[in-house]
């Protein structure tokens, strides 16, 4: 028998008393049945208990004993099921601070904390409900304090003002009426008790994710029951229909057939409407005015004009509200131009939420605060909605704009975080960098920018920071093993670094882009749209805003403490004191990881320095460089640089011109490698001062070289560097050059030629690209033993840099699996003659070491002879001399695939843009050029657009900013595009549209010089055209022999390209006047070359030999304001008819107007029996002259008032009986001036009104009812002359000829075609007619058969969907209450031309049929596909 416990815990051998047992908290011992072993697992280690007690039976256990077993049972269950839990998350990690010393220095100074500082963040747009960003530290002061999107993307015309009658009644821009509570009434203070009304579409306010998310919500909430219903009803009543009548549909009889014709169109309807859902956008009624607490806006959410419920909102700068819109969608809002302009700010992307939680998140836990919790945010929106959150020129000079004006008025703006950027060009010039400098070196605003996420090849900084000069501190992204931990759930810890894709220094002109590296990665708190709280996004745009925060504890602490600053102290200090990484890439991290703590020390010591206000101006050379930057080929020589270095006052034009006579500074440059030499000392007053540097590299290593010249000031080198050159050298490898192809592989000590990779080791090569190179081949494999399928993850990046090019242009970015079992291949294309760095990273989350071994092998063919890729179709034959690197199987292959139209501006005005918005401090006012172009699409087509002078640049643009927006007839908005916008191609359907580009700048000089700037309208070809290559001359003249492969060594090989021929160039349905066609040319047979090695091709065309309209195209209208016999009577009086009254609308298929079905014809009307032909042979010249008097006089019976045209057609027809044309343009007259431009609901819901209407508006309304009736009546009569007079009969018989061999054939079949559309018209117009006489006497059902009669008529010569007869075919589905047919007829309209009559007929369709929810739907298309005017820019 046991008496005393054994206990093993944590590999401990315990030996206690039972009886002390109880007094242990450590360990709660299950009661166990005696002498029977139990287990138990704690944490991670095991405890064994044994226990037995003399004298108790193992038999005998009380129910006490065994209720207590069965509840120690669950305990030890949970104990285990609970193994191994930390109860702590690092929770610190989500937000990091501690790797750059934000949590010591809040400790140290806690009050410290950001506060009396602004953060103007750049970027998405802020989301001030968001977790984190509602209140300071105190709890009650707004965090957010100003909100306002730059972009123009919320931006409302509110010019209109109406007034709303006694009862606040008044019409929305909608076309909705909107009604105004007597409260509401009360709060307006304007003068006249005006208000202002707007439209906004909020598609573009949310990123499409969201959009797409709030569509998706509205759709199971408000469509999907009732649409399933509807399906299922339709599809019902199909089925009993086709069980009622069996059969080939097409054998049924004419009126089944509609039956059935309008059931299948109603299931068509149905479907097409559930596919187009998710496309419709929501437009809102906006309402503005004045009350005693500034301007109120009303939004009707309702979209039914109770503004009772609609959402209400006052600007932001005075209640700092925001509403919601719905469950996903916040607004704010702001008023400019003395209530012209509404701006809403939604968001385009959470990506600004998250950067200002970064930077200045406020949470009850200080784990996840931002880095300065309790400093102020002011938010400008620059990314633009329109262009899917891409920031333009125009949002960053408004953003600048208001942060000087804020800065002038007293709300200083103290940092501007801004993590965004693109690629620029060049970057010693630049408007927008100008004017990012204006704000440094003027307004004193710290700028701390996202070095960008372009890496790891060297020379991929982004702009900013990369502008003309390094007045920014750009930011590399670091990730610490606790983040790696926290943030990314890695199973393991690695040594801290920097993120393997973060962008690399020098800059391409040498000056460095990276100031610091700072902590890349983030859970932070997103918008509420999100349904999320937070998440983890990382990033330089992650690492800036770290900064950003730090600088304002920097900034807190000395305003505190009292302390002169400038923002080129700050940069110093953070850029002196910052961690240098000994192995962390050098390129990556700048000076270093940022170090709070030190950089406050370092300016609190030199709080004095005569410094701390002055910024020294480095410049390179003739091209103004920031750096010394050697990239052109194997550098031989040493290069002597000339380098101007400036002292600059902060606000040097107000600095006090004794601080400026009195500064001197002696400085000591120092040179931190042997290779780069210049002189010691430089005694430097205010004034430029040149400096000679040599660079000698002739004895260093194939490689990246790097060095910088530190000036430090003699009388306090402790300070470190006022100033440094960075120096940046390239010694490439260059090939071996014999018969062999070339091939580039690095140099190592091991065996298999293998270099080591730790996660994210990164291998440098540079290699001149061998001549005639056009391709390469990279090859990988692992060569470590026993890795079987385990796979390495790498990062590949190949870059050359070419001359005023962003480093964007030439380069290739993949992340590739590479494994031991058998060799990756990477293909890319490469430029001969120039440097090519290849860069090889193993991921910076990539465990294990990996041994890789790869190659390089330059492949290559192309043509060298000069403008070798243009070809003039004008200069006959094209020659192509091709030539191969060593040898290639050549496989030539030339495709166009798009078609270039260069538009011409119709107009070009220079004007003042807003006197709020847009004046610079002080007094600078921003003027636009704003050019307008046209574009006609003959057929759908996908459509690029872009302005070739203002193409591809931003940041470098002389001009601060360049978009177009492009519209349909109808002025609805359809695509938007900037600097970047010759790649993205929009599907654009049949029609006429107009281009608006506005350019701005403060000078209207320049904007003057850039009037008849051109517009290139690309159009993918439908049909690619494949041109073909032959091997000499004569036979590419004569077509014969063509090369198909051939085999190239060594010689080069001539290509012979002939002109395209008309036919070709005819079937491949070319725009108008279209000037090039574009595509690609390949050479090689080797399929990956195929894919690369591409080379553009521009093919010029000739001039069109006719004469075309602007634009090359269309380009205004087609003649569609006239029916046939108009344009026969224009034809033979040589008098270009005057439109009818009416908008054109009656007299064509695709508008519906009062003319209700007037037939777009090729042909005049012409008598029974006679040739249209005047004069002819036989005939006297009175007769020529009562020929030519009666169509003059018929011309004039569509011009003239009623009255006129009855007195001139009686005479027509008096004199010629049967000239059936007066009647038809007689009706025509009609039509356009008694009766109103309604389709077949429409005008059946006006006369439902009519009674309403003559109830309140006396005798009028009756009197406009009867003209209505007498202008039907007379219609009828007339037709019924052009249907008796016409031989219908005939007619048929004639159509039912297979052959006419009769000798004037030709002249007959002319003839009847000419009758049988007049006929065709006749009926038409009667048909259409005659169901409106229904409508007013409300007996269509008894009118029925006369209708019928008058279709089948119809039918029997043309097919109801043909444009003769569609408007009649439409009247008589209406008759016969077919509105699946209805449905079918008025989309076939809308295709010819989109026209809110339309839209408007089909959601009474859809009322008609009880389908409300698509009704709804439609009226929502309506008011966003029909604006009253252009949107703003």
């Amino acid at each position: 028998m046991f008496n005393k416990l054994r206990f093993v815990h944590n590999q401990l051998r315990l030996y206690k008393n039972l009886e002390l047992l109880g007094q242990r908290n450590a360990l709660t011992l299950p009661i166990v049945s005696l002498s029977s072993p139990y287990i138990a697992y704690m944490g991670t280690e095991r405890s064994v208990v044994m226990i037995t007690a003399p004298g108790v039976s193992t038999y005998c256990k009380s129910r006490e004993l065994e209720n207590q077993e069965s509840e120690s049972r669950s305990k030890i269950k949970m104990s285990m099921a609970t193994s191994g839990i930390v109860e702590s998350f690092p929770t610190g990690a989500l937000v990091p601070k501690a790797e750059t010393g934000i949590l010591n220095f809040l400790q140290k100074y806690p009050e410290y904390d950001g506060r009396d500082v602004t953060i103007a963040v750049f970027d998405s747009g802020v989301d001030p409900r968001a977790t984190g960003l509602e209140t300071l530290c105190d709890g009650t002061t707004v965090k957010v304090i100003e909100r306002y999107d730059c972009s123009g993307c919320g931006d409302v015309d509110m010019k209109k003002k109406v007034t709303p009658d006694a009862k606040g009644s008044f019409k929305g821009l909608s076309g909705n009426t909107l009604k105004l509570s007597p409260e509401l009434l009360a709060l307006n203070t304007d003068p006249e008790k005006a208000v202002r009304v707007g439209l906004k579409s909020f598609s573009d306010l949310v990123p499409s994710k969201v959009r797409n998310n709030i569509v998706a919500q509205a759709k199971v909430k408000n469509w999907d029951k009732p649409h399933k219903t509807a399906l299922a009803n339709a599809s019902r009543k199909l089925v009993e229909f086709e069980s009622q009548n069996p059969g080939e549909a097409s054998k049924l009889p004419w009126d089944k057939k509609i039956v059935k014709e309008n059931l299948d169109f109603e299931l068509e309807m149905l479907n097409a409407y559930e596919k187009v859902y998710n496309d419709i956008k929501t437009s809102y009624d906006c309402l503005l005015f004045p009350t005693a607490n500034g301007w109120l806006t009303i939004v009707d959410t309702t979209e039914q004009g109770d503004l009772e419920q609609a959402l209400r909102i006052g600007e932001y700068s005075l209640t700092h509200e925001t509403r919601n819109v719905d469950d996903f969608l916040s607004i704010s809002v702001n008023v400019h131009d003395e209530g012209n302009v509404l701006e809403i700010v939604g968001m385009c992307s959470p990506h600004g939420t998250h950067v200002s939680s970064i930077a200045s998140g406020n949470h009850s836990s200080r784990d996840v605060d931002g880095v300065a919790p309790n400093a102020k945010i002011v938010s400008m929106t620059i990314g633009d909605g329109r262009l899917g959150s891409m920031e333009t020129g125009t949002a960053l000079v408004r953003a600048m704009t208001k942060v000087m004006e804020l800065c002038r008025d007293g709300k200083r703006i103290d940092v501007i975080n801004m993590s965004y950027g693109e690629h620029a060009n060049w970057s010693n010039s630049g408007r927008i960098g100008d004017l990012m400098n204006e704000v440094v070196n003027k307004y004193g605003v710290v700028w701390v920018a996202s070095a960008g996420n372009h890496g790891p090849a060297l020379s991929t900084v982004g702009t900013p920071p990369d502008i003309s000069q390094p007045s920014l501190i750009g930011v590399g992204a670091y990730v610490s093993p606790q983040m790696m931990e926290a943030e990314y759930a890695m199973r393991e810890k690695l040594p801290g670094n920097v993120y393997t894709w973060t962008s690399r220094d020098p800059c391409i002109d040498g000056g460095q882009g990276v100031t610091v590296c700072a902590p890349g990665g983030a859970i932070a708190s997103v918008p509420q749209f999100t349904m999320s709280k937070s998440q983890l996004m990382n990033g330089t745009s992650m690492a800036a805003p770290h900064v950003a925060g730090a600088v304002a504890l920097l900034i807190s602490g000395l305003k505190q403490k009292n302390i002169a600053y400038s923002p080129y102290s700050i940069k110093r200090a953070i850029s002196v004191t910052a961690n240098k990484l000994s192995y962390v890439d050098p390129f990556a991290q700048g000076h270093g990881l940022l170090n709070v703590e030190k950089a406050f020390e370092h300016l609190a010591e030199h709080k004095e320095s005569k410094d701390n206000l002055l910024r020294f101006s480095v410049r390179v050379g003739t091209s103004q460089a920031k750096g010394i930057h050697l990239r052109q080929g194997v550098q031989r020589n040493f290069v002597d640089y000339n380098v101007n270095i400036e002292p600059i006052f902060f606000n040097d034009k107000e600095t006090d011109p004794k601080d400026k006579f009195n500064f001197n500074v002696r400085l000591n440059l120092i040179p931190s490698a042997t290779w780069v030499q210049c002189g010691a000392f430089l005694d430097l007053s205010y004034g430029t001062r040149s400096i000679v540097v040599r660079v000698d590299p002739t004895s260093l290593q194939t490689g990246v070289h790097s060095a910088v010249i530190r000036a430090y000031d003699t009388d306090c080198v402790q300070k470190g560097p006022l100033f440094e050159i960075p120096i940046t050298v390239v010694q490439p490898h260059v090939l071996e050059s014999d018969q062999n192809t070339p091939v580039f592989e690095p140099a190592t000590t091991k065996g298999e030629k293998s270099v080591e990779f730790q996660p994210n080791t990164i291998q440098r090569d540079f290699i001149v690209v061998p001549d005639k190179a056009t391709w390469a081949e990279l090859r990988m494999r692992i060569t470590d033993p026993n890795r079987g399928k385990d796979i390495g993850k790498f990062f590949v990046h190949t870059n050359q840099l070419l001359p005023k090019q962003s480093c964007r242009k030439l380069e290739t970015m993949k992340i590739v699996a590479v494994g031991s079992e058998q060799e990756s291949t990477m293909v890319f294309k490469v430029k001969s003659g120039k440097i090519l760095e290849l860069c090889i990273a193993k991921y910076w989350s990539n465990y294990g070491q990996s041994h890789l071994k790869y190659s390089l092998r330059f492949r290559g063919v192309e043509a060298h002879n000069p403008n070798a890729y243009v070809m003039h179709a004008g200069r006959g034959i094209h020659k192509l001399e091709v030539e191969v690197l060593v040898s290639e199987d050549m496989q030539p292959l030339l495709q166009l695939k798009n078609a270039a139209m260069v538009l011409k501006p119709t107009e070009a005005k220079i004007s003042p843009l807003s006197a709020t918005r847009d004046v610079i401090p002080d007094g600078r006012q921003v003027y636009q050029n704003l050019l307008v172009y046209n574009l006609n699409v003959a057929k759908p087509a996908e459509v690029a657009l872009y302005a070739p002078i203002f193409n591809d640049i931003l940041y470098e643009s002389e001009f601060e900013s360049q978009m177009w927006m492009l519209f349909d007839a109808n002025k609805a908005l359809i695509a938007t595009g900037d600097a970047h916008s010759h790649t993205f191609y929009t599907k654009l359907e049949k029609g006429d549209y107009t281009i608006r580009l506005q350019v701005r700048h403060e000078k209207r000089e320049l904007l003057e010089k850039i009037a008849e700037a051109t517009l290139v309208a690309a159009f993918k070809l439908t049909n690619i055209l494949t041109v073909d290559f032959y091997e000499n001359y004569n036979q590419c003249v004569v077509g014969g022999r063509k090369v198909t492969t051939s085999l190239l060594r060594g010689s080069s090989r001539m290509l012979y390209i002939a002109p395209i021929t008309q036919e070709r160039l005819s079937k491949a349905n070319l725009p108008a006047q279209s000037a090039w066609l574009s595509g690609n040319i390949v050479f090689p047979q080797d399929e990956a070359g195929r894919r690369v090695a591409l080379h553009p091709f521009h093919y010029i065309l000739n001039p069109v030999e006719k004469k075309m309209h602007t634009n090359g195209s269309s380009n205004g209208s087609s003649s569609g304001g006239s029916t046939a016999a108009a344009a026969a009577v224009a034809s033979a009086s040589a008098t270009k008819p005057k439109a009818p009254a009416t908008p054109p609308a009656a007299t064509t298929v695709a508008n519906p107007a009062a003319g209700d079905g007037v037939n777009v014809q090729g042909d005049q009307p012409v008598e029974n029996g006679t040739s249209p032909a005047s004069p002819k042979k036989g005939k006297s010249n009175a007769d020529d002259y009562a020929e030519s008097l009666r169509d003059f006089q018929c011309s004039h019976i569509v011009k003239c008032e009623l009255e006129m045209a009855e007195k001139i057609y009686s005479e027509v027809v008096n004199a010629h009986p049967k000239h059936l044309q007066a009647n038809l343009l007689l009706i025509q007259n009609i039509e356009s001036s008694q009766l109103k431009s309604q389709l077949p609901l429409a005008f059946a819901n006006a006369q439902k009104a009519a009674p309403q209407e003559v109830a309140e508006g006396g005798e009028k309304p009756k009197e406009d009812q009867k003209k209505v009736r007498s202008a039907l009546e007379r219609i009828v009569k007339l037709a019924d002359m052009v249907i008796k007079d016409t031989d219908a009969e005939a007619l048929l018989s004639y159509y039912g000829l297979k052959n006419d061999t009769r000798a004037d054939a030709a002249k007959i079949k002319t003839n009847m075609d000419k009758q049988k559309n007049n006929l065709i018209e006749a009926l038409s117009k009667k048909g259409i007619a005659l169901v409106k006489l229904a409508v007013l006497d409300d007996a269509v059902k008894d009118r029925l058969s006369d209708i019928n009669d008058l279709y089948t008529e119809v039918i029997k010569f043309v097919d109801a969907n043909d444009s003769k007869a569609i408007q009649f075919a439409l009247w008589h589905a209406y008759a016969n209450a077919h509105y699946g047919r209805m449905y079918k007829y008025v989309v076939k309209l809308i295709e010819e031309k989109r026209s809110r009559d339309y839209f408007e007929e089909l959601a009474a369709i859809n009322g008609a049929l009880g389908h409300e929810h698509i009704r709804a739907v439609i009226n929502r298309m309506v008011v966003t596909a029909f604006p009253s005017s252009f949107r703003l820019f």
